[in-house]
């Protein structure tokens, strides 16, 4: 069956003592909107609540009427069955649509309980329905979507290091994309060509935090990084890490294209790509 969170916290310390691979310090997360403001749904129709056995666990971002987009790790120790997706609502326990999950595919180079390779793709049940309140968001398709001179923007259920901050509806907060250079200072070898990095790198601040894991992270209008992980939530000199949705974009493709290619031909028809 599925671990709980706190089952799950407890298996990814004691793998990452087993093994010596995680690669975090005492202060890194990777579940992880801070210095942001409320926001409504209609204002990011992509944003989804991925749950687990009712509960919030990570965000997510939709990609078709059938497919979401999110981190790898938020589903290290879960099921399909187990899994839900809240779609067109401002707050994690309440409104939208709630659909069950199919299945779902993690990225085939992504070890369990780390940051490598993060990134997945669930499957629903039943297809979505667009409206004002959901729809999907193009994903980052050439290197200029990653637009350095603007800010960009995250958003999630995270928590926001403000008791007096509610996390129960949707935030957002824009922050800048940061250079590689400064993201591998700050990160050293951990950093390679299947993350980008984002945040205030000199104040701090601004950022994702616990369980906005798997969110959007969009430029523009095009979605270019999955929440994955960092150290702390928006320290000075600590950007947040971002799976780079254009490293993964031929890997997301092959999976949708897979899909779509044995539901419209008979079995007895298909064949591998």
């Amino acid at each position: 069956m599925a671990l709980s969170r706190y089952s799950r916290n407890f298996y990814v310390v004691l793998l990452c003592l087993l093994h010596c691979s995680c690669g975090f310090s005492d202060n890194e997360e990777i579940g992880r909107i801070v210095g942001g403001a409320a926001v409504d749904i209609s204002m990011h129709p992509y944003q989804v609540s991925i749950q687990e056995l009712e509960d919030h666990i990570c965000g997510g971002s939709i990609v078709t009427q059938l497919w979401i987009l999110t981190a790898a790790h938020c589903l290290d120790d879960t099921i399909a069955k187990y899994v839900k997706v809240r779609v067109g609502s401002s707050f994690i326990n309440k409104s939208g649509i709630v659909h069950n999950a199919q299945t779902f595919t993690v990225h085939p180079e992504h070890p369990p309980y780390s940051w490598i390779m993060d990134f997945a793709l669930i499957k629903l049940e039943t297809p979505i329905q667009f409206s004002a309140f959901i729809q999907p968001i193009a994903l980052a398709s050439r290197p200029e979507d990653l637009t350095y001179e603007e800010n960009c923007v995250v958003t999630g259920w995270g928590r926001t290091l403000d008791d007096l901050e509610s996390y129960e509806q949707l935030r957002a907060v824009e922050i800048p994309l940061v250079s590689e250079e400064l993201c591998s200072a700050a990160y050293g070898e951990k950093i390679d060509s299947s993350m980008i990095c984002a945040g205030d790198f000199q104040n701090g601040g601004k950022g994702s935090c616990a369980y906005d894991s798997g969110g959007p992270l969009v430029c523009g209008d095009v979605q270019v990084g999955i929440v994955s992980w960092g150290k702390g939530c928006a320290l000075p000199a600590y950007p947040d890490v971002y799976s780079n949705v254009l490293y993964a974009k031929p890997w997301i493709n092959s999976v949708l294209y897979e899909s779509h290619y044995r539901q419209t031909r008979p079995d007895s028809m298909v064949a591998e790509p």
